[in-house]
């Protein structure tokens, strides 16, 4: 199987799809953290140029990153287009699309008794909690 060749192409997109943004997204923010903190370092500036007419300043902390970023992302493209990672997001969607959603007004209800249960059993631990204290304050004191 080549590099840039799909495993199972078509099945399991939505999937696939959003493994790739969200990860994506992680290495960019882990490759922006990167620069940041090699910035801070002073050792970016050992080797610095400006681009003419755009105002970028390329240092080794922005070389770093960006290699960084681009070997993170081909490793993701790689890792997701292994056969047991596809099956998995392919399996993971198809069960998805099984699942019976709950309505609105399900979902409102449902909530609702949480929220309640949740009050009640606060209110039942404070109580416990306060008479517990007075009974051991009364008997220690």
């Amino acid at each position: 199987m080549a590099f840039l060749e799909f495993y199972k192409k078509g099945q399991g997109s939505i999937s696939r799809l959003l493994s790739l943004v969200s990860g994506g997204l992680l290495i960019v923010w882990g490759g922006y953290a990167l620069w940041v903190k090699l910035q801070g370092t002073g050792a970016a500036n050992v080797m610095s140029f400006e681009v003419p007419h755009i105002g970028l300043e390329i240092n080794l902390a922005l070389v770093i990153s960006v290699v960084v970023v681009v070997l993170g992302w081909l490793g993701l493209v790689w890792l997701l287009n292994r056969p047991r990672s596809v099956d998995l997001l392919v399996e993971t969607e198809s069960e998805m699309r099984k699942i019976s959603w709950p309505s609105k007004q399900e979902a409102w209800n449902s909530s609702i008794v949480v929220v309640v249960t949740v009050l009640v059993m606060m209110g039942l631990l404070f109580f416990y909690d306060v008479m517990l204290n007075m009974i051991l304050s009364f008997l220690f004191v």
